[in-house]
């Protein structure tokens, strides 16, 4: 009787595996998403709770880098070319990097450590038959770090300068790649978020933007706008509030930008989940509403089609896949992050905390949790 429970039981299994129709309307359409894993199955493969995706950057050749975090941070990259990912190697006594990952236009990698707050350095190899080992530490120069005992918790690159945000107290600070020189030019958060004893951080932006004139924007203290001016090096608190939940200004924040193709219009995604459009010249905020019924927009892209997608969803909600079209001003929930290959291979994705446009138009979407996947997002022409 046991035997013929177990058979009926594996005999059962792919039965119950499958979803059916009424499922797929709550996902993204399975011809428009895939997915890789971090490495090469079953061997070479970034481990659980060192596979947190949360910076992504793609470099002018085209190739996705990635950094995870965990236990111990990887990078590694894939190229559009062969469409799997190399692990690279381990970054020594670094367990974050969080939306700190440029590359510059010679195909350096600039990376910015959560822990110590270094800048590090790592130069792609052109030799294709050169041993990569995924779980050998990487030859990374350091560069130092721009402010003492703070962390980089944003980074974005411009020309011949990188500029970032440390943690916890919010320096906008910016390096030269030509000279090798840090400069920080003041603070865009002086308080902790009013409120009880679990608001014990400052309102700091989680990413930065820069605009046709190399002028650079993240939002700070009461969910300001700041501007870091090219010309002159100042840092100046616009009058300009991100759009919020009334009341809850002083807890929002901007937690992606897209920067359209001219540089003259800003879209950025705020932690109360707003999408924006902000005109710098004009100093004009356009408040476009809600694309998803949770907070926080993780992650935002203009892709070639000129629709913007984004993911939103707390870390204890479920990440979800949307598109925002300005010719019309129309939104389209395009459902869960979720990939069935069945009996070959499936994922969903709970949490992305990474977003980057591929040269070729290709979405990628970076999960962040214990064991987390890369996943390929194609939109429709």
């Amino acid at each position: 009787m046991l035997k013929r429970l177990i058979c009926f039981a594996l005999i059962s299994l792919p039965l119950l595996a499958q979803r059916d129709a009424e499922y797929d309307h709550s996902v993204v359409k399975q011809v428009r998403i895939d997915l890789r894993d971090l490495g090469y199955p079953p061997v070479d493969v970034i481990p659980p709770d060192e596979s947190a995706i949360r910076s992504l950057a793609v470099a002018p050749d085209g190739t996705l880098y990635g950094a995870t975090s965990g236990k111990r941070s990887h990078l590694f990259k894939l190229s559009p070319v062969h469409g799997y990912v190399e692990p690279l190697g381990v970054l020594r006594d670094v367990n974050a990097v969080h939306r700190s990952l440029v590359v510059a236009l010679n195909g350096d990698v600039y990376i910015g450590t959560t822990p110590g707050g270094h800048l590090l350095r790592y130069t792609p190899s052109n030799d294709h038959r050169e041993t990569v080992r995924g779980d050998a530490p990487l030859d990374v120069p350091d560069l130092g770090a721009p402010v003492a005992g703070e962390s980089i918790c944003a980074l974005a690159i411009d020309r011949s300068r990188i500029f970032g945000l440390t943690s916890p107290n919010g320096n906008f600070f910016s390096y030269d790649i030509v000279t090798g020189k840090f400069a920080t030019y003041g603070k865009v958060a002086e308080r902790n978020m009013p409120g009880e004893k679990f608001e014990n951080e400052k309102a700091i932006g989680r990413g930065i933007a820069i605009d046709a004139d190399g002028n650079a924007y993240t939002s700070g203290e009461g969910g300001r706008l700041f501007r870091l001016s090219r010309s002159d090096g100042t840092l100046e608190k616009l009058p300009v509030t991100v759009p919020a939940v009334p009341g809850r200004e002083p807890y929002n924040r901007v937690d992606a930008w897209a920067v359209t193709g001219s540089g003259s219009v800003l879209y950025g995604g705020t932690s109360d989940g707003y999408l924006f459009r902000f005109e710098p010249k004009q100093m004009r905020m356009q408040n476009l509403g809600k694309p998803l019924n949770q907070y926080r927009i993780r992650g935002l892209v203009v892709a070639r089609n000129g629709k913007l997608y984004g993911v939103g969803g707390d870390d204890d909600e479920m990440a979800r896949l949307f598109s925002y079209d300005p010719a019309n001003g129309a939104y389209e929930l395009l459902g869960m992050v979720d990939v069935n290959r069945r009996p070959y291979y499936a994922w969903q994705a709970y949490v992305i905390d990474s977003v980057e446009l591929g040269l070729e138009g290709t979405v990628y979407l970076g999960q962040s949790e214990r064991k987390s996947k890369l996943y390929l997002y194609y939109p429709e022409p």
